[in-house]
């Protein structure tokens, strides 16, 4: 996290024990860039093994909320629920309308992204990869 903070967003309060005392979280916080990457990270786990793959085109619409700052030694859950889903305007493909939070282990949402995801579809009556 440190190592992230300090090259990609050097701000005090992510890289200054000192300074990051005097904000207001109290200590070194995580890069909001550092918490994105995470659930990418958690999310790729689970998305693309070899018995399930998203075909995944792109996002649009993005609303990012950072509720509670994430901390060195917190325990991350990731959860993704999808809200709605229809079919593009383009053959064999769907959007997909999605929520995925992060929570720490005290069940404080870190992390809340609500976006609109565009995804490759399987033809009518395949099987899921």
């Amino acid at each position: 996290m440190l190592e992230y903070n300090r090259r990609n967003d050097p701000w005090p309060f992510h890289i200054d024990e000192a300074a990051a005392r005097q904000a207001p979280f109290g200590g070194i916080i995580a890069s909001g860039g550092f918490t994105l990457t995470l659930m990418y990270r958690l999310g790729h786990g689970l998305y693309n093994t070899p018995e399930r793959r998203w075909a995944f085109l792109g996002g649009f619409d993005w609303h990012v909320k950072f509720p509670t700052p994430g901390k060195a030694g917190d325990v991350l859950r990731y959860r993704s629920t999808v809200l709605s889903k229809r079919p593009s305007s383009k053959p064999g493909r769907g959007v997909v309308k999605a929520q995925t939070t992060l929570t720490n282990q005290r069940g404080e949402v870190v992390l809340e992204v609500e976006a609109a995801l565009l995804l490759a579809t399987r033809p009518e009556g395949a099987l899921p990869l």
